[in-house]
């Protein structure tokens, strides 16, 4: 059975079609749910060595290599300017994208402000500006909540940058849930939802069965509570969309990388006949995560 439309419908209605982006401007700290951290290490390369492609995930433009000891939340190496010209932007751009990111920021002159702009397909998605100074404990900076593939950054003069912070978008999957292990594990995931694919969930039946249902709970996941000797594995309110068919099930995802991390919830349930009495047999629930 296919549920794409009205699904993706009904979804919409409950959440947001587009990432709500959060710069992180002068604090104290970065990241603390980054999945990979570029540190530059120490010695790596030659001071003043132009960086391009050396670390892996990323390719620099307009910076050098330089190390030193600990300086303002600068460790080891970091990237400084290469004085190869105008325009003086510092640009990173990453080798997927990624939905956050942090990083320290030191601004060398303060005759004009700075300006960092997080990129995606060439499209600014989240930007701000400021004058900071090379001796202020909080600089930090970054982007979070957005989609970006490209950083780039306006500097004076100088700068200095290290502890590239970052979160990658979140695999697709299907995290399963048994509550107890009360109900047969009969609903399963046959493939993955991922951006701009047709995700397919299928209730495995047996000779006794008479209908499937694949039921959509907007409110997610709940406690375990007993129903017809198995258990509710899902959130009541709002109401739950059941879709009923028999077997396999279909939904087309959305390609919009606003949809990355979308989390939606599914309870499977069956009704055999047992004993020539249709019975209502709960099944296992599923998160499935949206992504690439």
């Amino acid at each position: 059975m296919r549920i794409s439309s009205l699904l993706v419908a009904l979804v919409a209605s409950f959440l947001p079609s587009t990432l709500c982006g959060q710069a992180i401007i002068a604090a104290n700290s970065g990241l603390t749910n980054s999945t990979s951290v570029i540190d530059f290490g120490a010695n790596v390369l030659p001071n003043f060595t132009a960086v391009s492609t050396q670390f892996p995930g990323i390719t620099v433009t307009h910076a050098s290599y330089f190390t030193t000891g600990v300086s303002n939340n600068l460790v080891g190496g970091f990237l400084t300017n290469d004085f190869s010209g105008v325009p003086n932007t510092l640009r990173i751009q990453f080798a997927s994208p990624i939905t956050a990111c942090s990083f320290v920021y030191h601004q060398i002159s303060t005759s004009a402000p700075s300006s960092m702009r997080a990129i995606f397909n060439g499209v600014t998605m989240d930007s701000f500006s400021g004058t900071w100074n090379q001796s202020q404990p909080n600089n930090y900076f970054g982007f979070t909540n957005t989609i970006l593939d490209t950083l780039e950054i306006d500097f004076v003069s100088d700068f200095n940058f290290d502890t590239l912070a970052i979160v990658d978008p979140a695999a697709a999957r299907c995290d399963l849930h048994i509550g107890s292990g009360l109900n047969p594990q009969d609903f399963s995931c046959a493939t993955l939802p991922v951006l701009g694919t047709t995700w397919q969930g299928v209730i495995a039946g047996n000779i006794n069965t008479i209908l499937t249902f694949l039921a959509y709970a907007p409110g997610g996941l709940a406690t375990p509570t007993p129903l017809f000797g198995g258990e509710l594995l899902i959130q009541t309110s709002p109401s739950p969309i059941a879709f009923a068919g028999f077997g396999t099930y279909s939904m087309s995802i959305p390609s919009g990388t606003g949809w990355i991390g979308t989390v939606l919830t599914f309870q499977g349930f069956r009704v055999d006949s047992i004993g020539g009495t249709p019975t209502f047999v709960p099944l296992n629930a599923y998160d499935l995560v949206f992504g690439n």
